[in-house]
């Protein structure tokens, strides 16, 4: 099988030469390493043109510039190449040498498998709380999406690979046919829109997090939403992912999730003064008002980063 890395960026050209540094090392590196760019400056495609010398024979290395918003710059990466396996791998992270050797044994060796995702090393310890699984906030189901909307993450290292509902963006890996089936969605700018996309693509066959395919995700503050703006985007188009046609989803464990979380964070933002979870409130209320307003409105800049 043929395979194609598909980096996207914007504005983070010390991320860019990081990550492309543990690509290098890869001991099954993929033939195409393809850098689609949307900074606002020439800083990264200077990086990039920086790692062409010494690049590692057999593999070709390609800056792309395109328009902001990620999913559109999915969109172009996928475009640029015909390979049977497209890894989605973001500026901010560092792969383990053997990633890509994980990832392809998985698809080598089971068909029915559409897409492969990473183990992230460095999550933060959670505590699954009783009360958050009752109103569908979180679930002890890792790699779960909700029938609310809401998608836990794998936060415990499996001891095999393990089937889920949906990939993180920060490192996720389609078979081409896959996503001829469901290509990236533009109208999902960023936030949200690996759930969208790996959620659609569950419908057609399995997806599967491996832990031999590591990596350490710095989430780079460059260009990063935070705060109430975050919350109000991953609300709004969680709510976009349920009411769509065919997700399986239920608007009405969507908002009963909404208005715990609504409850939650302003009740224990006023109680401790966390500056953080009334801002998590705010965000939500923000969220659940458009979340009642046609879907032409759009709450958040396309071209923030994820």
């Amino acid at each position: 099988m043929t395979d194609v890395v598909v980096l996207c960026t914007r504005n983070r050209p010390e991320e860019v030469t990081r990550c492309l540094a543990s690509i290098a090392a890869q001991v099954a590196l993929p033939q195409h390493v393809l850098v689609v760019d949307s900074s606002d400056d020439d800083a990264t495609r200077r990086a990039v043109h920086s790692e062409l010398v010494g690049w590692p024979a057999g593999s070709r290395l390609e800056h792309v510039p395109s328009r902001p918003a990620l999913t559109h710059q999915r969109a172009v990466g996928l475009a640029r190449t015909q390979a049977d396996i497209v890894h989605f791998v973001d500026d901010d992270v560092d792969l383990d040498p053997g990633y890509f050797a994980a990832v392809g044994a998985i698809f080598g060796a089971q068909p029915d498998v559409l897409g492969v995702g990473g183990y992230v090393t460095n999550r933060a310890a959670w505590r699954v709380r009783r009360i958050d699984t009752w109103f569908g906030l979180d679930s002890r189901r890792e790699g779960a999406v909700l029938a609310s909307g809401r998608n836990v993450p794998v936060r415990t290292r499996p001891d095999a690979p393990i089937d889920v509902d949906w990939l993180s963006g920060c490192a996720m890996s389609y078979r081409r046919a896959a996503l001829e089936l469901e290509p990236p969605d533009e109208s999902y700018p960023f936030e949200g829109e690996d759930v969208q996309l790996s959620h659609r693509v569950r419908r057609h066959g399995r997806l599967v997090v491996t832990p031999e395919a590591s990596l350490v995700h710095h989430e780079s503050d460059a260009g990063r939403i935070a705060g109430a703006a975050q919350v109000q985007a991953e609300l709004a188009t969680r709510h976009r992912r349920v009411v769509a046609a065919g997700s399986g989803l239920s608007p009405r464990a969507f908002w009963l999730s909404a208005y715990a979380q609504l409850v939650k964070y302003s009740v224990s933002g006023v109680l401790t003064m966390s500056r953080r979870r009334i801002e998590i409130a705010r965000g939500t209320a923000r969220a659940m008002r458009l979340a009642r307003l046609p879907a032409s409105v759009t709450p958040i800049d396309a071209s923030a980063a994820d």
